[in-house]
């Protein structure tokens, strides 16, 4: 009888919470006078059998390609991926495997990556956490059919959040969790993961709980049946379900989001297997043949762009703002633009990979036609358009010869050896163009004969001195201001001949108007000092 009703409560614990992501418990018949389920949810049990599967695929050799998802989760980052993809299929690999490496980021952004990853079609998608698959990171994980970790990883903790009105991070309400639930969801029934667990990674609300029973038969002992429950549903069990489960073990605490080592993702049955490092993960899995797909430059440029987007926008608007305070058009608005396009350009950096050369070429020109023509003096356009025209050439520059071979334990992600190669061809370039024109002004021309030499050898013996004429000004002399003198212009004199001649002449940083008397204060140094001529005005 008592064996019966612990039979009873079983089938009710079945009826009342059959619901998605609860465990179903399997019940025996009377005859059997026994209890058991699989484990501790529906998913767990196909990670009982990965080790089978594991080892069946030993017996074929695998290809494998490889795609590094690391830094913020980006539409960069997105791009990237979906060119990889696209990359990898062409290969017929049996596995792509997303070695996954980052602290989230962009919602949008892993949508995005998440969608494209389920798309893949003729190829296994594995996840390896290399580090960490924290927030978007995790959402992307579990896209993938299989998890697998390194040791020393986490994975967990995917709250939508947002930046509060104090500066601290707060968790964005219901309308943004709720879609990411369902897709956590959509995720763990697709792919086999705990589905109950799953939600805990974005909802901080959720307790979930496990509940275990060992039921004795004879001297036997069954396999324990496990349960894993919401911590509301487990509060309103009666007393008698309450002890026949027994106390419960707290998997996730309400207020906390779940957040697992590999070891604790593993025993909760979404990763596959821990490892200690790449090969040995490829061992297991049979792989012997790989390859990588690499970020282009223009991927490249656009990640580099988007983790310093904030800061290129505050100095953008902050230099707009200034320029908007003073008067005309300057430094600051031309400022202020190029950092606000440099953000929202760079997102096109990707497709306009082969072309960065030659843009970075234009810019580099129209910066020293800036210089020229719109804002001389300034150098800051002229250096900038020579940086621009130096990576120009330096990005162009391809060396025939190449090292093929990298050695296996040096782990590479970017590559600046053509760069630096390239960067040290054109500065040498550089050199030898600044070098030789002076050598050869001082050695090599004067020894040509007269008419063949582009020199011109006439002597500075009859030259006159531009100070000479000023000495024809006096202190009093009155002129009348030609040109605004802000504070240089040109004003004119007449002379001790009747002759009226025109001189430049500068003010004490007085503004002076065309047409305005002006009075000599004094001749230095061939400058001509001059002030408004208030005295004669009057008269």
């Amino acid at each position: 009888m008592k064996l019966l009703t612990r039979v009873l409560s079983v089938l009710m614990m079945q009826a009342a919470f059959g619901f998605a992501g609860t465990t179903q418990l399997t019940a025996a018949t009377a005859d059997t006078s026994a209890i058991s389920t699989p484990t501790t949810d529906s998913a767990l049990m196909a990670s009982m059998d990965s080790a089978t599967r594991d080892a069946k695929t030993a017996e074929s050799k695998k290809h494998a390609v490889w795609i590094k998802l690391e830094g913020d989760v980006e539409p960069s980052m997105y791009d990237f991926c979906a060119r990889a993809i696209d990359d990898a299929l062409k290969e017929n690999p049996d596995y792509i495997i997303f070695e996954i490496n980052t602290f989230g980021g962009r919602l949008d952004a892993a949508f995005d990556l998440v969608d494209t990853i389920m798309a893949v079609k003729g190829a296994e998608t594995i996840a390896l956490i290399k580090k960490k698959a924290i927030s978007a990171g995790s959402l992307i994980a579990l896209a993938c059919k299989r998890l697998y970790m390194l040791e020393a990883t986490t994975i967990g903790d995917c709250a939508p959040i947002v930046q509060g009105g104090d500066g601290t991070p707060q968790i964005i309400g219901e309308k943004i969790q709720s879609p990411l639930r369902a897709k956590f969801r959509n995720l763990a029934q697709r792919n086999g993961y705990p589905e109950l667990l799953s939600s805990a990674f974005v909802t901080p609300e959720l307790e979930i709980l496990e509940l275990t029973a060992t039921l004795d038969k004879g001297k036997k002992t069954e396999r324990d049946s496990v349960l894993v429950i919401e911590g509301e549903k487990y509060a309103v069990l009666d007393s008698a379900a309450k002890a026949f489960w027994g106390a419960p073990k707290i998997l996730v605490k309400e207020g906390e989001l779940l957040t697992m080592t590999d070891k604790e993702a593993q025993e909760l049955g979404f990763s596959r297997g821990t490892f200690k490092d790449r090969d040995e993960f490829e061992t297991r899995l049979a792989i012997e043949s790989r390859s990588e797909v690499e970020t282009n430059l223009g991927e490249d440029i656009a990640s580099a762009i988007a983790a310093i987007s904030g800061i290129l926008l505050i100095l953008g608007f902050g230099a707009l703002y200034i320029e908007f305070k003073t008067p005309g058009f300057g430094l600051f608005g031309i400022i202020g633009i190029i950092l606000i396009g440099v953000v929202f350009l760079g997102q096109f950096a990707p497709q306009l990979d082969g072309y960065i050369p030659a843009i970075l070429l234009v810019a580099g020109v129209v910066l020293f036609l800036v210089e020229i023509f719109v804002m001389p003096g300034t150098f800051l356009f002229g250096i900038g358009g020579i940086v621009c025209m130096i990576l120009a050439l330096a990005l162009s520059f391809e060396p025939s010869e190449m090292p093929e071979y990298v050695p296996e334990t040096i782990e590479t992600t970017f590559d600046a050896t053509p760069w630096l190669l390239g960067l040290l061809y054109m500065l040498s370039c550089a050199a030898i163009a600044l070098v030789f024109p002076i050598v050869a002004s001082k050695y090599l021309i004067p020894l040509l004969p007269e008419g063949w030499t582009p020199m011109l050898k006439t002597d500075l013996e009859t030259a006159a001195s531009p100070t000479e004429a000023v000495q024809e000004v006096s202190i009093g002399d009155i002129g009348v201001a030609k040109t605004f003198l802000r504070p240089v212009g040109q004003a004119s004199f007449t002379m001790s001949d009747g002759c009226t001649r025109l001189f430049d002449v500068q003010t004490h940083g007085e503004i002076i108007e065309a047409g305005t008397p002006v009075k000599v204060e004094s001749v230095q140094e061939g400058h001509i000092w001059v002030t408004v001529a208030k005295a004669e005005m009057e008269g």
